[in-house]
């Protein structure tokens, strides 16, 4: 396996983690406290940027209460994923930004998407 590959597998490992725990109605930092895991590194896992060890992922299924089985079946919608995708660059230019910008940004926004709508 290329190491292309390797990404694709953590990548779809992290949207099928992220639809259960959704699904599951817990935000990534109760999951991660409920499994007793780094809510940082649970993140990475969830965004398929690292690779999780099988007590992780024991503790992860635990906390979820679901089967490991569970997270490699089914599929992550394409729709959320790149929902997600497009916030999570959102979100990291963001954290770039001085707080004054992220202050106009904020007032800006939602006229902007105003607009749009109105517009579109």
């Amino acid at each position: 396996m290329d190491i292309s590959d390797e990404q694709k597998v953590l990548k779809w490992f992290g949207l099928n983690l992220r639809r259960i725990r959704k699904e599951k109605g817990l935000s990534q930092e109760a999951l991660a406290e409920k499994a007793k895991v780094d809510h940082s590194f649970y993140g990475y896992v969830e965004r398929g940027e690292k690779s999780i060890t099988i007590k992780k992922l024991s503790q992860i299924t635990k906390a979820l209460d679901i089967q490991i089985k569970d997270l490699f079946t089914g599929e992550p919608s394409p729709s959320s994923s790149e929902t997600d995708k497009e916030f999570d660059k959102l979100v990291n230019f963001l954290r770039e930004q001085d707080p004054e910008d992220i202050s106009f940004l904020n007032e800006l926004l939602p006229t902007l998407i105003n607009w749009k709508t109105k517009n579109g």
